[in-house]
């Protein structure tokens, strides 16, 4: 889902990193220079209550990730994601893994694409049209390490 910059800072805010980083699944990116949060990365089930799977019974892994605003372009989404599922991959079954982003959200869906994830389809959530995009976990067992 697509937020505002003021909502993205006021979560980061209000929440502060030890509340985000004590979730199991949920890793702090941080600036290398001052070690200020500067975003999240999120490995989890997908609810099967909501829209947007690719197996019946639903709960397949999700990827989620939200950086400051100040941060994006810089390519720390790309590096943090592909540690995350690389790591993942050692150490899960192989299972579809997925990432839901608003259509309307053109930078996250290049991401998801550069990460290697495939559009599947698309369907209505918070009031606007959400993309639902999916790989197979192992496709990162293997990837190289970022340099």
């Amino acid at each position: 889902m697509a937020r505002s910059h003021s909502v993205v800072e006021q979560y980061f805010d209000a929440n502060g990193t030890s509340a985000l980083a004590g979730k199991p699944g949920t890793y702090v990116i941080a600036d290398k220079e001052t070690d200020r949060c500067i975003g999240t990365r999120v490995l989890d089930r997908r609810s099967p209550d909501l829209p947007g799977h690719v197996t019946e019974e639903g709960g397949e892994l999700e990827l989620t990730y939200l950086l400051r605003r100040g941060s994006w372009g810089a390519g720390l989404a790309f590096e943090a994601a592909t540690a995350m599922l690389r790591a993942a991959a050692g150490e899960l079954p192989d299972q579809p893994i997925l990432v839901v982003t608003q259509t309307a959200n053109e930078r996250s869906l290049k991401l998801a694409a550069r990460l290697g994830f495939q559009r599947m389809g698309t369907f209505e959530a918070h009031d606007a049209e959400q993309t639902l995009a999916v790989a197979d976990l192992h496709a990162f067992k293997d990837r190289p390490p970022l340099p």
